[in-house]
This record gives C-alpha cells, sequence and structure tokens, in this order.
C-alpha cells in the first residue's frame, strides 16, 4: 500500500541498501515492525536465513567481504556440497554474488552484496570461533598462492599465531 511504502522510503533516508532491505521486508508482507537502523536490518536479514546459512556466512565474514569456496570448505563444518547448496541459496536470495573473476585460479570467489552484511556476520562469532578461522584461513590463503604479506600476517595475528604473523610482516615491511 501507498502508505506503507511512503513509511519505507521515509525510514530508509536515501540508504540504497537500508531502503533495498526495508523494500524486501515489505514485500514479504512482514512490515509491522520494521528495524529502526542499518546495522538492525543487517541483523535482521541474518536472523532470517537458517543456521547453515548463517554458519556459512559467519565462515565468510572472517575473510572479509570476498571469499572462495575452497576457503569456506577448509574452514569446515559442513561438506563441499552441503557449501556449494548453501552458497546457491544465498545468492539467490541476493545475500551474496558471485564474482565472474577470481583472484585464485580453480577457486570459484563470492562476495558478499553488501559490507554491512559481513560486518554482521563477523559481529556474531565467538572470540574462539574468530581465532581459528582466521588461522585457517591464513592457512587456506597460502596453500592458495596468496602473495600479500600482510594480508598473511593480519590472519595469523588475529588468529594467536604471534610467530607467523611477524613473519608475514616482515616479508611485508
Amino acid at each position: 500500500n501507498a502508505a506503507a511504502l511512503e513509511r519505507v522510503v521515509a525510514q530508509a533516508a536515501g540508504n540504497a541498501f537500508y531502503l533495498e532491505e526495508l523494500l524486501r521486508v515489505l514485500a514479504a508482507g512482514e512490515g509491522g515492525a520494521l528495524p529502526q537502523t542499518v546495522l538492525a536490518m543487517a541483523q535482521a536479514r541474518l536472523e532470517g536465513l537458517g543456521s547453515d546459512g548463517r554458519r556459512l556466512l559467519r565462515a565468510a565474514s572472517i575473510f572479509g567481504e570476498r571469499f572462495w569456496r575452497g576457503g569456506i570448505v577448509a574452514l569446515g563444518g559442513a561438506s563441499a556440497h552441503e557449501v556449494d547448496a548453501r552458497l546457491f541459496e544465498l545468492c539467490e536470495r541476493e545475500v551474496l554474488v558471485q564474482r565472474p573473476e577470481s583472484a585464485y585460479a580453480d577457486q570459484v570467489e563470492y562476495g558478499f552484496r553488501h559490507s554491512l552484511v559481513a560486518e554482521a556476520a563477523y559481529a556474531r562469532l565467538t572470540d574462539g570461533d574468530r581465532a581459528l578461522g582466521h588461522r585457517l584461513a591464513g592457512a587456506w590463503l597460502e596453500r592458495a598462492g596468496e602473495t600479500d604479506a600482510l594480508l598473511l600476517g593480519e590472519h595469523y595475528e588475529r588468529g594467536g599465531e604471534r610467530e607467523r604473523a611477524a613473519a608475514w610482516y616482515a616479508r611485508a615491511a
């Protein structure tokens, strides 16, 4: 209805991501209680996904705004087939996008449609899961051929592997 549409447009206040997500809520018939902030909208979007989808997004967020199918499989918790199914579903739901090119040969690259969703997923990781995830991500990136020593150093530092991080930071310097 026109009044609900006007309310959504006014609430978005020019933020395209927020407007798009508010329209999704409205189209799904859930327009009664709209989230009041962009971050709340991203959190609500995550809540609307199944637990497997949320788990995959948490793992993906360790890599940042872009990540790779093989990296998600390496972080564990699901088979390659399950990862493929979740990636397909999350792309269909327009949470993720498959990128036309990948930084690594033989790896399908994906990205979050919006950085706020990546931030919201990352915020839901426990400290222990975050540290383990960064250690595993650093190791996978090394195997994949990552040459950015600073990036690798950051993953290992966040993963609590200070000596390994120091070696990569020294290489970066």
